[in-house]
């Protein structure tokens, strides 16, 4: 039995654009685990063909957001910063922040939050740019970095510093390079 039904709205399984389930594939099928023609939503986007398990149903970025709990700082009104999270908008389209610790409740604007995030940096290896989670002036811009992480050790250049990136890797696996002149 499938968990899917054609006029379902769904994504691939780590994508983010919506598409509706057009047919069953059924010459792809194989081993209980369905095939399914998609078309994507946004106008001139295309079709595409995917297995049952590389689908998951789609769930509205407005209802994803509701349940995170993304942190934001933000400055109070005697000046000092506090943190929190969105807990709602209302009718002004102004977030509602609980603040941490206290559990205090305060109206702002989107545009005076700022979004907690780690200090990245992004370096490009084999033509792909790729951000990593790494400490304040561990890396700067123009470094050469020996990643290790695999069978075959590869060069990459950090490309910026402080990228503010939310999707960002784990820690770089790898070494910072010293070049000097000989």
């Amino acid at each position: 039995m499938s968990q899917f039904n054609v006029g379902d709205t769904v994504t691939k399984m780590y994508g983010k654009k919506p598409a509706t389930i057009l047919r069953q594939v059924s010459w792809r099928s194989s081993n209980g685990n369905p095939c399914w023609y998609c078309q994507y939503l946004a106008p001139s986007k295309g079709c595409f063909e995917a297995y049952e398990n590389e689908l998951k149903l789609y769930e509205p970025l407005e209802e994803i957001m509701a349940d995170t709990k993304t942190l934001y700082s933000f400055k109070k009104e005697d000046g000092t910063i506090a943190y929190g999270s969105h807990i709602g908008t209302n009718s002004s389209n102004n977030y509602l922040i609980e603040e941490k610790g206290t559990n205090n409740i305060h109206v702002i604007a989107p545009a005076d939050l700022e979004e907690v995030l780690p200090y990245t940096f992004s370096a490009a290896m084999n033509g792909k740019e790729t951000h990593y989670v790494c400490q304040p002036d561990t890396v700067k811009k123009g470094d050469y970095l020996l990643y290790t992480n695999g069978t075959t050790p590869q060069i990459a250049v950090v490309i910026a510093v402080d990228t503010k990136n939310k999707n960002a890797r784990s820690k770089f696996r790898g070494k910072r390079l010293v070049l000097d002149d000989l």
